[in-house]
C-alpha cells in the first residue's frame, strides 16, 4: 500500500512538473540562453490546488476568450475515451482473431506478412499516408470518409479511432503471432493434436490460456502507443478531445488537467480491456 502511495505521488509530481514546464522555462534573448524560473513553481502549484479546492478546474483560453474547463471537459473526455477504447479494444480483438483463432489459414498468413511490413513503418508516416488515401478516395468517388471539422459527428470520430488503433494492433499482433508459434510447438499442444482434438478447441483451451498472460503484460505498452497516436490524430484531424487543453496554450492549469485526464483514460481503458478478457475467458475457456 505504501509503495502504491509513493508511485501515485511520483506520478502526480511528474505531471504537475511537465504542465508547469512551459511557465518556468524562459528564453533570455539578450543573453541567448535558456533560464529556469523555479521561483514560479510555488505560485503555479498553489493556483492549481486552489482551483481544485474551490470545486473548479480553472479556465483556459479558446479563440481569445476565457472558458471554464469544467464546462467543456466532459464532452472532450468522452471523445478521447471512445477513441482510445475503440483503438485498443479493436487492436486486442484483431490480434486474438488473426494471431490465434484463424492464423492457420493460408490467406491469413499472407495478410500477416502484409502486417509485418506495415509494422516496419513509423506510426506517424502511417497516419499521414492514411489521411492522404482518404482524401484520394474522396476525390475519386465523392464519398467522404473523413472530416476535419470538429462538429462533423461520426465522420470526425470513426477515422481517428481507426488511426489510433494502428500502432496497438501492429505491436500486439506481432507479440501474439510469435507466442502462438512458440506455444504451437509445445508438447501439450502436440499431444492435443495427436488425440485428434479440433483446432478451435486447442486454440481456446490450450493456446489462448498460455498467451493471455503475455497480452495482459503488454497491455500497458499497447495503451501508451494508443495515447501517443491520439496526440497526433486529434491535432491533425482537429478532433475536440482532451489534447485540446494541452495544445491550446502553455498555461499550467489546462495542461495539467489534460494530462491527468489522459492518465484517467489510460486507467479506464486498462480496466475495461482486462475485464473484457476475463469475461471472454470465463465464457469460452474451461478451467
Amino acid at each position: 500500500m505504501i509503495r502504491v502511495f509513493q508511485q501515485a505521488l511520483i506520478i502526480i509530481g511528474l505531471i504537475l512538473f511537465l504542465a508547469a514546464l512551459p511557465s518556468i522555462v524562459m528564453m533570455n534573448h539578450a543573453m541567448q540562453a535558456v533560464e529556469w524560473k523555479f521561483e514560479h513553481v510555488p505560485a503555479l502549484f498553489g493556483t492549481f490546488f486552489s482551483n481544485l479546492k474551490d470545486g473548479g478546474l480553472g479556465t483556459y483560453e479558446l479563440a481569445g476568450k476565457q472558458r471554464l474547463i469544467a464546462e467543456d471537459i466532459g464532452d472532450n473526455f468522452k471523445t478521447s475515451l471512445s477513441i482510445i477504447l475503440a483503438g485498443v479494444g479493436g487492436g486486442v480483438l484483431f490480434s486474438l482473431v488473426f494471431g490465434i483463432f484463424i492464423s492457420r489459414f493460408r490467406l491469413t498468413k499472407l495478410f500477416n506478412a502484409f502486417l509485418n511490413i506495415l509494422a516496419a513503418i513509423p506510426d506517424f508516416i502511417l497516419i499521414i499516408i492514411s489521411l492522404i488515401l482518404a482524401i484520394k478516395f474522396y476525390k475519386a468517388t465523392g464519398i467522404r470518409v473523413v472530416s476535419l471539422r470538429p462538429d462533423a459527428g461520426s465522420l470526425n470520430i470513426w477515422f481517428p479511432m481507426l488511426l489510433t488503433g494502428i500502432a496497438p494492433t501492429l505491436y500486439l499482433f506481432k507479440i501474439v503471432a510469435v507466442k502462438y508459434y512458440q506455444t504451437s510447438g509445445e508438447d501439450f499442444v502436440r499431444t492435443a493434436v495427436a488425440k485428434g482434438l479440433a483446432p478451435n478447441f486447442i486454440n481456446f483451451q490450450h493456446v489462448f490460456k498460455n498467451i493471455e498472460p503475455f497480452i495482459n503484460a503488454e497491455l500497458t505498452k499497447v495503451i501508451s502507443l494508443a495515447i501517443s497516436n491520439l496526440f497526433i490524430v486529434e491535432y491533425l484531424m482537429n478532433v475536440s478531445g482532451i489534447t485540446k487543453f494541452i495544445f491550446q496554450n502553455g498555461d499550467m492549469q489546462p495542461v495539467a488537467i489534460g494530462l491527468f485526464s489522459m492518465l484517467l483514460i489510460s486507467f479506464i481503458t486498462y480496466i475495461t480491456v482486462r475485464v473484457a478478457i476475463f469475461l471472454f475467458k470465463r465464457g469460452f475457456i474451461y478451467e
